[in-house]
C-alpha cells in the first residue's frame, strides 16, 4: 500500500521535483503505483480499506470516475453507516457528469444525516447542502439556490461557503444579473482565501473578470 501510494505520488510531481526524487533513490511509476494499490484493495490484508480509500483519490485525480464509483460502492457495503462514503460517492458522481445520480444520493444522505444521532463534524450539514446545490445547479433546477444559500450559513467552513457563493455567482451571471454575480464572487474570493482553497479562489476571480468584461 505505502509503496503503491508513493510511486503514484512521485509520478504526479512536477518534472524538477521528480528528478530530485530519482536522484535520492526513489522511483515513481503511475501505472505501477495504481497496480499496487489495486492489488492491495483486492486483497484480504488489514491495509485493504486504506488502499480502497487511496484508490478513490487516485481514480478521481485521473478522472476515472466510473472506477472510483465502483470502489465507493464496495466501501459503502463494508461501512454502511459511514456518511462520508456516501458524500464522496455523490461528489464523484457529480465530477463524472452524473448530476442526477449525485442529487439522488445527496437527498438520501441528507435525510439520513437528519436522523443520525451520532456527532456531526463542524459544518457537515452545510457541506451536504453545498454539494446538493451544486448538483441541482448543474441540472438547471431553480431550487438549487435554497441549498446554496443554506451552505453559506455561519456554521459552514469558509471554503464551503466560498464554493457555494461561487455557484450562486454563476447562477446570477446566467440570468444576466451582473451586479449580483460581482457581489457573490467578491465574497466567494474572500471566503476561499480564508479557507485556503486556491481552486475556489481561481473560480471566483474568473467570474469577476467575466463580469467586468475582461
Amino acid at each position: 500500500l505505502v509503496v503503491g501510494t508513493y510511486r503514484y505520488l512521485v509520478s504526479s510531481l512536477p518534472v524538477g521535483m521528480r528528478m530530485l526524487a530519482y536522484v535520492a533513490g526513489f522511483g515513481g511509476g503511475k501505472d505501477r503505483g495504481i497496480d499496487l494499490l489495486e492489488r492491495a484493495a483486492a486483497g484480504a490484508s488489514e491495509a485493504r480499506t486504506d488502499a480502497m480509500y487511496a484508490l478513490v483519490l487516485v481514480y478521481n485525480r485521473e478522472r476515472r470516475y466510473g472506477d472510483a464509483l465502483n470502489v465507493l460502492r464496495q466501501l459503502r457495503e463494508l461501512h454502511p453507516r459511514n456518511r462520508l462514503v456516501v458524500l464522496e460517492e455523490a461528489s464523484t458522481a457529480l465530477r463524472g457528469g452524473r448530476a442526477a445520480d449525485a442529487d439522488a444520493k445527496l437527498t438520501q444522505g441528507l435525510a439520513a444525516l437528519t436522523r443520525d444521532v451520532r456527532p456531526k463534524a463542524p459544518g457537515e450539514e452545510q457541506l451536504w447542502r453545498y454539494k446538493r446545490g451544486a448538483a441541482r445547479a448543474a441540472l438547471g433546477r431553480a431550487d438549487a439556490i435554497d441549498d446554496l444559500r443554506a451552505a453559506t450559513e455561519p456554521a459552514a467552513q469558509p471554503w464551503v461557503a466560498g464554493r457555494a457563493r461561487v455557484e450562486i455567482a454563476r447562477l446570477a451571471a446566467r440570468r444576466g444579473d451582473r451586479l449580483a454575480a460581482l457581489a457573490e464572487a467578491r465574497q466567494a474570493e474572500a471566503l476561499c482565501r480564508q479557507g485556503n482553497d486556491p481552486i475556489c479562489m481561481a473560480d471566483a476571480r474568473r467570474i469577476l473578470r467575466n463580469a467586468n468584461g475582461r
